[in-house]
């Protein structure tokens, strides 16, 4: 048996200087729970770094080879984010025998069955909890509290600057421009907020959720991918007026064996539970074969939150490399499967429509002929006769209906010379809960 447990910490930004503090705070319980002491040996940093304070300094290596070659460390904890240097880091501490826990969302969607595959041949542990939903325990919840049932779908809130964003147009309204400066100076939007809002960030955290809910192979390349820089408070009105509320979706299906997986702005109803998630929080809405419906809500990022997360992996592995426990969690064995996704034109959904449409009698026959034409069935029809820059704004809602239809249909009606701009199209998801 272990005498103790060393950990190299990678990174001291704002999570990995949360996780120093609880685990300093907490490590009396820590060690209490084990046979062996837990302690955090070595910290390596770089420039963008949190300032360190004294009683930690005495931890900081320079050269980080000497956390990833130091015999002594068991688990690496990998805070740095990136892909490149991180994926060698933790490459190189697999080799060396190693286990890994990580908040790395987009290493392990881009690279994630590579460094599984690793962590198995080496015979060592990996934990991920805090790469989705921050410190919500989605993925502890479907490995071990629903390992046995089946997961038929997922919807999600899970980028919290999206979701601020959004929260505030429909609530106090405003341009998207507007509210998104208004998130970056409260700090909940990056300098350069793209990978956030143009729904990347939601992406890579659907990947490492999808893998694990179906138990299969997926990719970022899979995954179809909107944001929400185009989101006009326009749609937000009309949206309100029709029951529904704009949100930026993750959606998992497991529909006979063939998966959807997409982000997209998604008109959900009003009276839904997902539609309540204000602000910088994540929710997870799964619709299960057995459990029933489940939700989790929560903070999806941030210094505590998140290191919470991470702790809780360290408490597992920990406690595995105590007891030589070399059991593998599923996501991570030889038996995954590979079951086919579906591409764009295959999904089946309903559809919001905005045409900008010039005030002229025959317009909405027009566009009504060609919706028709291409098995579009049309649900419901707002025309107020209010212009908007010079042209009156139709918003039909459709029936379930083919993507590739429905995409083919609004390009007939887009080339129209009575359709004045390119007509906004959100999907809606009617059957959450």
């Amino acid at each position: 048996m272990k005498k103790e447990i060393n950990i190299g910490l990678l990174g001291f930004g704002t999570v990995a200087s949360s996780l120093y503090h609880i685990f300093n705070e907490r490590k009396k319980e820590i060690n209490s729970l084990f046979s062996v002491p837990v302690n955090i040996k070595k910290i390596f940093t770089r420039g963008n770094s949190h300032p360190v304070p004294e009683n930690v300094k005495g931890f900081l290596v320079k050269n980080i080879d000497e956390i990833l070659e130091d015999k002594d460390i068991d688990i690496i904890i990998e805070l740095i984010g990136g892909i490149g240097p991180a994926k060698g880091f933790i490459t190189k501490a697999v080799n060396n025998g190693k286990s890994i826990i990580t908040a790395n969302k987009a290493l392990l969607a881009e690279h994630g069955e590579e460094i599984f595959k690793q962590c198995l041949n080496k015979n060592v542990h990996i934990g991920f909890e805090a790469a989705v939903g921050g410190g919500i325990p989605i993925l502890r919840a479907i490995k071990n509290g629903l390992a046995g049932d089946s997961i038929k779908s997922v919807y999600s809130i899970i980028n919290g600057t999206s979701n601020f964003i959004l929260s505030k147009m429909t609530n106090e309204g405003g341009k998207f421009e507007d509210v998104l400066k208004k998130a970056q100076e409260k700090g909940y939007a990056e300098a350069d907020p793209s990978l956030d809002i143009n729904g990347t960030d939601s992406a890579h955290k659907l990947v490492v959720l999808g893998r694990l809910a179906f138990s299969t192979s997926l990719s970022i390349k899979d995954v179809i991918i909107e944001g929400i820089k185009d989101i006009n408070p326009l749609d937000v009105n009309f949206s309100k007026e029709l029951g529904y509320t704009i949100k930026l979706l993750g959606i998992l299906k497991n529909e006979d064996s063939r998966i959807e997986i997409r982000v997209h702005p998604t008109l959900i109803p009003s009276s839904c539970l997902l539609s309540k998630v204000d602000g910088v929080f994540n929710a997870f809405f799964l619709n299960t074969k057995y459990a029933g419906p489940l939700s989790l809500t929560g903070y999806g990022a941030g210094g505590n939150p998140t290191a919470s997360a991470v702790m809780g992996d360290l408490m597992e592995i920990a406690g595995k490399i105590i007891n030589n426990d070399n059991h593998h969690d599923f996501i991570i064995s030889e038996n995954i499967n590979k079951l086919k996704v579906k591409s764009k034109n295959e999904i089946i959904s309903r559809y919001y429509l905005r045409f900008s449409a010039m005030d002229r009698p025959g317009v909405l026959a027009k566009i009504a002929g060609i919706l028709g034409e291409n098995s579009i069935s049309i649900s419901s029809m707002i025309q107020k006769g209010r212009k908007v820059e010079g042209s009156v704004p139709i918003v039909i809602t459709t029936h379930e209906a083919n993507e590739e239809d429905l995409f083919k249909s609004v390009k007939l009606c887009d080339n129209l010379d009575v359709v004045s701009a390119k007509t906004v199209v959100l999907r809606i998801e009617d059957r959450i809960n």
